[in-house]
């Protein structure tokens, strides 16, 4: 049941061993904020500026950070094709900083386990790097040179360890001496000198403290847990160790991260005798479990939703660019045959040539605009549907088999006699606390008193759970309380308010805050009111999560109309406009 933390240590340094940018631009921001649709998007539209203004290593180098986000969807076919396509536009220019290229290629093939055509590129990638003197990626692929040898040739692994080992020392690189002692470790546990490969251990967890590097830390800890227990078979230490990540750096940790830690410590109370908490551990780690495997499908069904638009809007993007050009070629034939046939007009059709290029240019920045906007009421629509079918699947399926599971239970123990097991007691207490959280977060994904009893008693329920002694909400309704509104248009609206009193309660500081609802000539007037800090809201502030911005996206979408008034230390008034649908 040990789990060997080797595995962890390699994908950990995939992601840690990176190259740094310059500066930060909207590529990555919208990565920060997940948003890869955005990401591709703005990745492509640079791509193809810098192609069609022959700027090469720009348009490379920015390849590069496509295919990388390509690679994040899994969608590793889209991810070779970029950087093929940039190493041979780099090739044929005669650019410098080909191994990037080549490297991220062997990456790909790594990701996807074609070995073969790995190392290939690593060591074509290598040879490159080191002419150009390309440090950086010289020590990135060494030490994937060395993670792929450890599994096919232990002599060629020690080679490359030792090589990246030098080059950390010579550019004192604190967090990349971790990961190369780290490595040491590996090494000599793979060849069984436990005392050499404790020494390096040690190396590489006092380097991760020294540069503050919580993943480094974790990872050279979790390998002091699998050392105590594995070769000393001290499993007490071993326990306290992963109790110590458990406790120090419990915010630090994957959902994945905690199976993995629950699942050491199940055996190592095992191993202990204390088969309580070894049965407490083994809870957390099934739930833990479960949590992960949902995880995963919600990522899944992210992921292929991600896809779908992305082709789509890539799609829509090259047929309007089509008939944009062809309608531009067939444009430019007209004007050119009537230049040769009535050359004294040469320069009034000058002028018209330049009035159509100059519509033609609008109409496809007014595209660009339309498709960012549409990605954007795509991405909330989506969030939408993504939560009111997870509410559902929650609340009718899992609630329900989760009480039919209690029922169960329950019967099987009216017809028992005499002392009830300390277990079934505890399983039943489980099943109902696992009933009451999926409840629970089938209520704060669409909550209940919105879809029975409306628009106004959600927003009613709304400000009376976020009243409290630090500040108060108060609620007006102008019209019917009894009128119910299109489904959708109710659960717009409500996450509308929700997200501008989540605003209140985090940023504003306020004792106050005022909603009023008023219908009026079929349309529903809404205003958010605080006596916060308030803000300048003449100036533009990037948003985080949901935000402003968003708000305005799903506002737009709606057809209506928002205004925001703001000043320092005089509250904030956000007063929004919609029309009812039929």
């Amino acid at each position: 049941m040990v789990r060997f933390f080797t595995t962890l240590f390699f994908l950990l340094f995939l992601v840690t061993i990176s190259f740094s940018q310059s500066k930060v631009d909207s590529i990555d921001y919208y990565s920060e904020k997940k948003e890869l649709i955005k990401a591709i998007n703005y990745a492509k539209k640079k791509s193809d500026d810098f192609l069609a203004q022959k700027k090469y290593f720009d348009f490379c180098r920015i390849s590069v950070r496509k295919s990388k986000l390509f690679g994040t969807l899994n969608d590793h076919e889209k991810a070779l094709v970029t950087l093929y396509k940039a190493l041979s536009i780099s090739e044929k220019n005669k650019l410098k900083g080909n191994a990037e290229i080549i490297e991220q290629i062997a990456t790909r093939y790594s990701i996807i386990g074609d070995s073969s055509k790995a190392f290939k590129n690593y060591y074509r990638a290598k040879k490159i790097a080191l002419i150009e003197k390309d440090t950086a990626t010289v020590v990135y692929i060494y030490h994937n040179l060395f993670r792929l040898h450890t599994t096919k040739r232990i002599d060629s692994s020690y080679f490359y360890m030792k090589k990246k080992f030098q080059l950390d020392k010579k550019t004192n690189s604190i967090s990349g001496l971790s990961i190369s002692y780290n490595n040491h470790f590996v090494y000599y546990t793979l060849v069984d000198d436990y005392l050499m490969a404790k020494s390096y251990l040690d190396s590489s967890y006092n380097f991760a403290i020294k540069n503050n590097n919580k993943k480094l830390i974790i990872s050279a800890l979790s390998n002091y847990g699998y050392y105590y227990m594995q070769y000393q078979n001290d499993f007490k230490k071993g326990a306290e160790t992963y109790e110590k990540i458990k406790t120090d750096y419990k915010d630090d940790l994957s959902t994945f991260d905690y199976v993995e830690l629950y699942l050491n410590l199940v055996y190592a109370y095992e191993q202990l005798g204390d088969y309580k908490l070894a049965n407490f551990y083994n809870t957390l780690a099934f739930e833990s479990s479960q949590k992960l495997h949902n995880e995963n499908i919600r990522d899944k069904i992210r992921e292929i939703e991600t896809k779908y638009n992305i082709d789509k809007v890539e799609d829509e993007y090259k047929e309007k660019s089509k008939l944009l050009e062809e309608r531009q070629s067939r444009n430019k034939k007209i004007i050119f045959i009537f230049v040769a046939l009535f050359g004294f007009s040469l320069v009034l059709f000058y002028f018209f040539y330049q009035n159509l290029q100059l519509k033609q240019r609008n109409k496809i920045r007014e595209l660009d605009s339309e498709i960012q906007e549409n990605i954007i009421n795509a991405s909330i629509d989506g969030q939408e549907i993504e939560r009111k079918k997870l509410s559902e699947v929650l609340h009718d399926n899992i609630s329900a088999l989760l009480s039919s599971a209690g029922l169960h239970l329950s019967a099987y123990l009216v017809g028992q006699k005499g002392e009830i097991p300390e277990e079934i007691v505890k399983a039943r207490s489980l099943l109902k606390e696992a009933h009451d959280q999926v409840r629970d977060l089938s209520h704060e994904l669409v909550p209940p008193v919105l879809a029975k009893l409306g628009l106004y008693y959600a927003v009613q329920d709304l400000c009376e759970k976020n009243s409290n002694s630090i500040i108060q909400f108060t609620f007006n309704y102008f019209g019917s309380n009894q009128k119910r509104y299109n489904e959708e248009f109710e659960i717009k609206v409500y996450f509308i308010i929700t997200e501008l009193v989540n605003n209140i309660l985090k940023h504003s500081k306020a004792t106050s805050g005022y909603i009023t609802l008023e219908e009026k000539n079929n349309q529903i007037i809404i205003n958010v009111e605080d006596n916060g800090k308030g803000f300048d809201s003449s100036k533009t502030y990037s948003s985080d999560g949901f935000g402003l911005t968003q708000i305005k996206a799903r506002v737009k979408n709606l057809k209506g109309k928002i205004t925001i008034n703001s000043k320092m230390n005089a509250g904030t008034l956000v007063y929004i406009k919609l029309h009812i649908p039929h």
